[in-house]
């Protein structure tokens, strides 16, 4: 699989992150998936989400145990605090976490903070990132799960205090989840971030299994039979979507997913490591000819 700079992180990364599997799948079932993800695909990227858990993690064990010496390990730095707070962003948590990864993965290059911290002053937050940046600790951070208008403060907030500014972005983006390309895709893009929109399948709904579902549910609505969940709202696009897929002989998820991964961003699409299948669909996607027809097509399904 190719690789090509992220960003301004000053990394290579590839055209797809893997997303280390979590509880409750086993760890031997995650740390097989990552290796069906390296073997497979190609995939020379994880992103951990669970620095904190207890116990053994299948992100851990697969680095600990393969050592993959070209791969980029990305990890969540900040905490959750609340309602009122939101994030935590404390120094003290952050390096709490830096320690944690160091210790359970041996390093982390990229860490990403999501959302915003009500308590902690930014510029504390940004001179430890900056510490961390300098002393090696980390290559580079990002902002995660952030509208516009965060990410133009925190822009702004590191420029004035002539810190590293926020390298990449890591937010929620599919062809059912399109907020961003309006404002925060193009300041990003604009600002030389990378982009690194997780959930590419909706959350299950861009598949061939949730259309079939759905179908079938209406087919016995209209039976007569109660419906004991509401209809995906979605429904009339996801049918057009899986329509092009099955005229391409391929998957509404494997459609879905070219379609981000050759968006004009130029994304790094982070895939739930879970089975063997996802890496069988993430191949289908690489191998999909999306041309600008086609695109343009997909792109007016809402």
């Amino acid at each position: 699989m190719q690789s090509a700079p992220l960003g301004t992180t000053g990394l290579d990364v590839t055209r797809i992150v893997a997303g280390a599997p979590r509880a409750p799948l086993p760890v031997a079932r995650g740390v097989d998936a990552l290796g069906e993800a390296w073997d497979q695909v190609g995939v020379r990227a994880v992103d951990v989400t669970d620095l904190a858990a207890e116990g053994e993690t299948a992100a851990e064990r697969f680095l600990q145990e393969r050592q993959p010496d070209d791969a980029v390990v990305l990890a969540g730095l900040g905490g959750t605090a609340g309602p009122e707070r939101g994030a935590d962003h404390s120094p003290a948590r952050i390096s709490r976490a830096l320690e944690a990864a160091s210790r359970r993965l041996g390093r982390v290059d990229l860490g990403w903070l999501a959302g915003a911290d009500a308590a902690t002053p930014l510029p504390e937050t940004l001179a430890l990132l900056a510490s961390a940046i300098e002393d090696g600790r980390l290559r580079a951070w990002g902002a995660a799960g952030v509208d516009v208008w965060r990410l133009e403060a925190l822009l702004t907030a590191a420029d004035r205090e002539g810190v590293p500014r926020p390298a990449f972005v890591r937010n929620r983006m599919n062809l059912l989840e399109r907020g961003d390309e309006r404002d925060l895709m193009p300041l990003a893009v604009g600002e030389g971030l990378g982009v690194l929109p997780r959930n590419p399948f909706a959350s299950g709904r861009l598949t061939d299994r949730h259309v079939a579902a759905e179908e079938a549910a209406e087919r016995a609505a209209a039976a007569g039979a109660p419906r004991t969940t509401a209809t995906d709202p979605a429904l009339p696009a996801l049918l057009v979507l899986r329509d092009l897929a099955r005229d391409r002989d391929t998957s509404t998820a494997a459609l879905a997913l070219a379609w981000l991964a050759g968006h004009a961003s130029d994304p790094r699409p982070v895939v739930a490591a879970t089975s063997q299948a996802v890496w069988e669909t993430v191949h289908a996607a690489l191998e999909l000819d999306v041309d600008d027809e086609l695109r343009e097509r997909m792109s007016s399904v809402r």
